[in-house]
């Protein structure tokens, strides 16, 4: 179902999304189509009535010409008031005057108009004036124009000499007047068509475009040219605001109209979509979710079941899944025995490999601290330490098998800085041997004593970055620098950087040094132990503890890798002075000879191992061999703490400690340590589950040991 809903928006938001785009881009297109057509068709008529008006006029030029020119001369005369609504009485009158003073004559045949007595003249003229007034607001009115009018400007003054306005015949204060001068400005920069038009007597085809007090203009003008010279400009303008509302308005309806179209499109496509496709995908999904939570072997005869309908991509991919999923239920129990093998596999390697490497690390420990001549010494050196590089290789294939399958867990505890790496320094630089390198350690004063974090990941990752840089450096430094960033009242980013004079790695290589079994340049680290494991552990581990790695380095010179993880803040300690020293100073082991600590193995080479390693202690250990020894001690003797070997022969670890806890009461707050071989998460988890305490892992180191007895010593 939520799979159903899912589909249904998204179908109807992609349908959304074709609605608005169809309306809005069918909008502007109606818009932009319309206004393109209405002007077109606002500058047609402007331009032909300018022409009309142009062809009437120019019927009679001389005549018209004789008219102009008369009026510039005469304004003051013709300033008077005319019926505008009939032009017969005007014309009547003159042609009354023109009958008794020239009755022998006939008009325009036998004397022209310029040749008559200035008293005919003027009515003659008044008569005309008014016709022109007249045919010019007929135009005006029968195309719905705002203006057309006959126009002569003043070169000089730029003001209108006269004008013959058709509009002006409706102003009841001064019918027909003439702007002769009258405040009638034409500004030539912001007419720069009307002008030209003007003065060069040139008819465009250009409509000027311009906004006035009413709105959008477009203005045409055409020049009246007559025997050579320009008397004057015709001027007809359309108003396109109306035009443009007219526009908008029909626009809008339609998007109207279409929206409501689509959306019931819409509506139906989306049910047909429902009904022929995501009820089948629904159902599909369903049983495929049903499958990947509850493995029902029914689920193949559900989807095979269900009335998918004609053959489609949908009944294809149906049929592909029920295939699919029955498959997968044939290998299922197969795919299970192989990762049940491959845990079997781990284990089992890290018990066998572990449990001989036990002895070699912890013997060879013990005889380095024996008194022995310097040959010996050496050789007991040499072991442990080629011993503890077998055990990194081990412990890098199992911890990056742990990473790959995501089981490795990030368990933060308080832990001392300081002391994790004043540890680390000491351990990595026996690695230098006889080598002329300089380890060198800094830690600055500010860094909190305490933290809480994952030390042992922590204490890993340095490792390997550190023994990293011993081992390819040959001469000069090495050097481990620790600062911190505050993150928070109660937070810190922990900084490490570890620089070297080694080797050195080409930048092209930056990304190749992380990566699995991989070591850069070979040939100049044939040397060079180890699985090339150990940076592609750390970086996954520093991402594990959502921290970062970055190097940086110059081929031939050496490297620098910068460190940073998160870590709480646990407490500074009294004295948090800053550490600066080539290697810190060894430290004796603290004695607890009065604990009485019971160790169970099966495999005598490690009960003399751990017998051996708890005498430095001064602790004189009990051993058994078996868990019902075991169950036997704790019935003689009151013991502090249990070491206790997890896979023995007949009862293992687990089965002996519920026995010991439940046969004795008293060692239910008794801490019992699992001391195992198998050191895979799993094993761990496992062991803590089942009741163990704590957990240490062979081989043991003395340092490792003593840190257990301390923590669980003083409870």
């Amino acid at each position: 179902m939520k799979l159903k809903n899912r589909l249904i928006k998204q179908f109807a938001f992609l349908i959304s999304i074709f609605v608005i785009t169809s309306v809005v881009v069918s909008a502007l297109v109606t818009y932009y189509t319309q206004t393109n057509r209405y002007r077109n068709l606002c500058r047609d008529r402007i331009m032909a009535v300018g022409d009309y008006l142009c062809g009437l006029i120019l019927h009679d030029p001389e005549d018209f010409s004789d008219y102009r020119d008369y009026y510039l001369e005469h304004y003051q005369q013709i300033r008077i008031p005319v019926d505008f609504d009939d032009d017969g009485p005007a014309k009547i009158a003159f042609y009354d005057a023109f009958n008794k003073t020239y009755p022998d004559l006939s008009f325009k045949t036998d004397i022209k108009p310029r040749d008559m007595s200035e008293d005919v003249k003027l009515l003659y003229y008044t008569y005309l004036h008014e016709h022109w007034l007249l045919i010019f607001e007929q135009a005006r009115s029968s195309f719905d124009l705002p203006y057309t009018y006959f126009l002569v400007p003043d070169d000089e003054t730029n003001y209108t000499m006269y004008m013959i306005d058709g509009e002006r015949t409706e102003d009841k204060d001064h019918p027909g007047f003439l702007y002769m001068g009258d405040s009638y400005y034409e500004e030539p920069g912001k007419h720069e068509l009307m002008w030209n038009t003007y003065h060069n007597g040139i008819k465009y085809d250009d409509v000027y475009e311009w906004n006035n007090e009413w709105g959008n203009t477009y203005s045409y003008y055409t020049p009246l040219v007559i025997d050579g010279r320009c008397l004057g400009l015709i001027v007809t303008e359309i108003n396109v605001n109306d035009v443009n509302s007219m526009i908008k308005k029909s626009t809008f309806a339609l998007v109207i109209q279409l929206a409501i179209f689509l959306i019931i499109l819409t509506s139906l496509l989306l049910f047909v979509i429902n009904r022929k496709h995501i009820n089948r995908i629904d159902h599909l999904s369903d049983q495929i979710n049903d499958f990947s939570s509850t493995r029902a072997y029914e689920t193949v005869e559900a989807i095979r079941a269900y009335p998918y309908g004609r053959d489609d991509e949908i009944r294809r991919l149906a049929e592909n899944t029920a295939d699919m999923i029955h498959e997968l239920q044939v290998h299922e129990d197969e795919i299970a025995q192989a990762a049940q093998f491959k845990s079997d596999f781990l284990a089992n390697m890290s018990h066998e490999i572990r449990t001989p490497m036990n002895a070699v690390v912890s013997l060879s420990e013990l005889l380095s601290k024996q008194e022995l001549d310097d040959k010996s010494r050496e050789y007991a050196e040499q072991i442990n330490f080629s011993a503890n590089t077998m055990l990194v290789i081990i412990n890098d294939i199992l911890d990056f098998s742990r990473i790959e399958s995501g089981t490795m867990l990030i368990n933060p505890s308080n832990y001392d800085v300081k002391k994790m790496i004043r540890d680390i320094v000491n351990i990595t630089s026996m690695g230098l041997g006889d080598k002329p390198v300089e380890m060198k350690l800094v830690i600055d004063p500010n860094v909190p004593s305490y933290l809480t974090g994952d030390s042992a990941r922590i204490r890993q990752v340095l490792m390997n970055v550190v023994s990293n840089a011993v081992k390819f450096t040959e001469k000069g430094s090495v050097k481990i620098s620790v600062d911190s960033k505050k993150t928070g009242e109660d937070s810190i980013d922990l900084k490490i950087k570890v620089s070297d004079t080694g080797i050195g790695i080409r930048k092209k290589d930056y990304e190749k040094i992380f990566d699995s079994f991989s070591q850069v340049d070979s040939s100049r680290n044939r040397k060079a132990e180890g699985t090339g494991l150990g940076l592609a552990i750390s970086q996954r581990l520093v991402r594990l503890m959502n921290g970062t790695i970055e190097v940086e380095s110059e081929y031939g010179i050496g490297s620098i890798f910068k460190i940073s993880i998160p870590q709480m803040i646990a407490g500074f300690s009294d004295d948090n002075t800053p550490l600066s020293s080539g290697t810190a100073p060894a430290e004796k082991y603290f004695s607890a000879p009065d604990a009485q600590i019971l160790v169970v193995d099966d495999n005598s080479v490690n009960i003399y191992i751990a017998k051996r390693l708890l005498e430095l202690f001064d602790i004189k250990a009990t051993c058994v061999l078996s868990g019902a020894a075991a169950i036997k001690a704790c019935n003689d003797t009151d013991f502090d703490l249990i070491l206790m070997d997890h896979m023995m022969p007949g009862m293992d670890g687990i089965e002996t400690m519920k026995r010991i806890r439940e046969q004795f009461p008293q060692y239910k707050k008794i801490p019992i340590i699992a001391f195992t071989a198998n050191a895979v998460s799993e094993a761990r988890d496992h062991l803590l589950a089942a009741g163990m305490d704590d957990f240490i892992s062979k081989p043991v180191k003395g340092r490792d040991l003593e840190a257990l007895l301390k923590k669980w010593l003083k409870k």
